[in-house]
């Protein structure tokens, strides 16, 4: 958050009474924050981890290929960032709003905030980085694509991920200048992934529409279409065109939520508000740039619920699953009071 407040973590508009007005309006945005971030973060710590309780247990074993690794390791990351980016926000807007925190609360609030949510944000931007391309590779080289894409690689590619996402962002603790770290992390974690992802979201577009082209049966071959309709062959390729689309789709939510919040960080770092009320309107929009942002990881799993019926199918099974001994337990009880009741008689 680029800040407008003074080290006291309070205004001074000097009696101005338009800059009053606006400074309550900036109070309100806060407060407002707080409450949104709020019931963000119980939403989305239990959207994702129905996810991965569903990718663990994995009922119905569907779920062991390469691309789940990816999908685990996008589902902990917005986990983490429901469980403790979200509230740490919250707490810290909601404290700007009482306008009595103080500026050792502020700077270890906005600095710890800042960290973890540079930690789950990389690893979240990466991951879907990775899962496109690997996308692209298992529609455009479906041949090559084993040999390529193994379990192992792309296990060591999530933890590759999270090293780098945890020791970029741990520099701005080791003395790294503020500034310095910012600039960075908008030319390369920003700008230069996100270009990456849209070259990604291109490749992977074009691939799947040329696959689904190819895929199509002309009048002549419908009926060996339905033939082979349920060979694992077929079902394959309808899993990778499922994990395509879900590709896209992550993709297309990235760059959505993103570009806003790359184009009001170069403004931040590149164009500095020459009036009070300029400074306070920045601060406003970044606040809101900035909360919106979070939505982005309460959409990824239900992208993910919607375009897998297994991953529905394997939450129902949980769930139910859970709920039988009880119905079991219950017969058994039964059971035994008929047999004691005969005996009696």
């Amino acid at each position: 958050m680029n800040c407008s407040l003074n080290e006291s973590g309070s205004c001074s508009y000097g009696g101005n009474s338009d800059n009053a007005v606006l400074w309550n309006r900036f109070l309100a945005i806060c407060f407002l924050s707080a409450i949104y971030l709020s019931f963000l973060s119980v939403l989305t710590t239990l959207a994702n981890g129905v996810l991965l309780v569903a990718l663990y247990q994995d009922p119905f074993r569907v779920f062991r290929q390469p691309p789940t690794i990816f999908i685990t390791g996008l589902a902990l990351a917005d986990f983490l960032t429901g469980i403790a980016v979200d509230p740490l926000f919250a707490y810290f807007y909601f404290e700007v709003y009482k306008d009595t925190i103080s500026p050792e609360q502020y700077n270890k609030v906005l600095k710890a905030a800042g960290v973890l949510s540079s930690v789950t944000m990389n690893v979240s931007f990466l991951t879907i980085l990775f899962l496109s391309w690997t996308q692209f590779i298992a529609i455009s080289f479906p041949h090559r694509h084993k040999q390529l894409v193994t379990s192992r690689r792309v296990l060591l590619c999530v933890c590759g991920i999270w090293v780098y996402s945890l020791l970029f962002s741990s520099s701005l603790l080791m003395g790294v200048p503020e500034k310095t770290f910012q600039k960075i992390d908008v030319f390369l974690n920003l700008s230069l992934i996100h270009l990456l992802v849209l070259l990604a979201y291109i490749a992977l577009h074009v691939s799947y529409r040329w696959q689904i082209a190819r895929l199509t049966p002309s009048q002549g071959d419908l009926i060996g279409a339905f033939r082979i309709a349920d060979t694992s062959n077929h079902r394959r390729k309808r899993d990778q065109r499922h994990f395509a689309v879900v590709s896209l789709l992550l993709t297309t939510c990235l760059l959505l939520f993103t570009v806003p919040v790359t184009v009001m960080w170069y403004l931040t770092l590149y164009s500095a508000p020459e009036t009070y009320e300029a400074q306070v309107k920045a601060t406003m929009a970044n606040v809101v740039i900035d909360t919106t942002l979070f939505l982005k990881f309460l959409i990824d799993p239900f992208i993910y619920a919607l375009r897998l019926p297994k991953f529905r199918q394997a939450v129902r099974a949980i769930f139910s699953r859970r709920s039988a001994p009880t119905m079991d337990a219950l017969t058994v009880l039964n059971f035994n009071y008929q047999a004691s009741t005969s005996r009696g008689n």
